[in-house]
Parts: structure tokens; sequence; C-alpha cells
């Protein structure tokens, strides 16, 4: 089965810094939900680095957010018009590769399905 490829239709550019890189166990603090996909949480973790983690990726323990799996938050630029390949699809928030090989992840919302 050919990977599924998407087109970009709106430019998409990934917040400046280091993206939250966690391991499975690592503590983590969320501050907020997103007002479009409320299963997405901005989260920090230990080092300060910050991005969307899905709900189903952590748990609460003793007061505590615990990730329950490795999480890589880190986001693609993109713009109008490239064509990306599809890794994941999670509730409206999609893991992309470009044509350079770079993997991250956008809002599903900036982008169209190829047909």
């Amino acid at each position: 089965m050919q990977p599924q490829q998407r087109v970009v239709r709106h430019p998409y550019v990934a917040p400046k810094g280091e993206a939250l890189r966690v391991e499975r166990g690592d503590s983590l603090l969320c501050h907020h939900r997103d007002e479009a996909n409320p299963a997405w949480w901005w989260c920090t973790d230990r080092y300060g680095r910050s991005g969307w983690v899905h709900q189903s990726w952590f748990e609460e323990e003793d007061y505590r957010l615990i990730a329950l799996e490795d999480i890589d938050a880190r986001e693609l630029s993109v713009a109008s018009g490239e064509r990306v390949q599809v890794l994941q699809v999670c509730d409206g928030r999609v893991l992309c590769q470009n044509a350079a090989g770079q993997v991250g992840w956008l809002p599903v919302a900036v982008l169209s399905e190829i047909g």
C-alpha cells in the first residue's frame, strides 16, 4: 500500500525553540487545551521544552502527569502547495514527512487531500 500524501493548503510555521521530547515515565506540566482540538494539551517538560501532547499520551499519577510513551512533539513548517507524506493521524493533527525528510506534526486544517 502506497503512503498517503496530502498537499498544504495554508502555510504553517512551527513554533520557535526546541520541541518537547520526553521518554515514557517522564513528568509533564500541562498548561491548557487546544480550543480547536481539545484532546491536545500544551505541555512543558522538565527542561522547559514545550509542545502539543495528545491526552492519551499521559496520565495523572500522584498529582503529576506522566508520559505513557515516548513523545516527540516537533512541528513542521510548510509552504502552500508543498506535498507531505502522512505518517499518523491523531484527533485533528497529522504527523507528516516532507520531501526533505523532515518529520513533524501539522494541524489537519492546513492540509488537503490529493485527488
